[in-house]
């Protein structure tokens, strides 16, 4: 599930990929929802996957999940002053970003190339990824993964 960090050149003049694949970890819940990744790019990625449009269920089993780590003392990563601890640049200070995965097959070329969509994405303040995330093609039947440009404020 982790691309190998040590393959990217600013992963390396960074440290990020030190000790690549050491330290590095995953927990999957048993309905296979609930993901946490330990010591990749963002020192700790929680995700939910949900299939639906009713993004209020989405977000309040995200909560509840995050709600259940911090109660058993666990701290997230999270200074007052500086925000999330994060080493990507793109979520320094914020911490959370949403996304949807959706079929846009007329703006992928091929239902692969995602860079006509990146485009109009982009003027309407959104980052538009392939399925499998940052420098990947769309999945099957046009799936990209779309998400605000801007970062949410936590």
């Amino acid at each position: 599930m982790f691309k190998d960090m040590s393959a990217d050149p600013y992963l390396n003049s960074s440290g990020i990929s030190r000790d690549w694949p050491h330290g590095r970890g995953i927990y999957e819940s048993q309905d296979e929802r609930f993901l946490m990744w330990i010591g990749e790019e963002d020192h700790l990625r929680i995700m939910f996957m949900y299939k639906g449009s009713n993004l209020g269920i989405a977000l309040n089993s995200l909560k509840e999940f995050v709600d259940t780590i911090e109660s058993s003392g666990i701290n997230l990563f999270y200074d007052k002053r500086f925000g999330a601890v994060t080493s990507c640049p793109s979520n320094l200070g914020t911490g959370m970003r949403f996304s949807i995965h959706i079929a846009l097959p007329k703006l992928t070329k091929n239902g692969k190339d995602v860079s006509d969509a990146k485009k109009i994405g982009k003027e309407h303040g959104l980052s538009i990824r392939g399925a499998g995330g940052e420098h990947t093609e769309a999945g099957e039947g046009g799936i990209v993964d779309v998400s605000p440009s801007a970062r949410l404020m936590i």
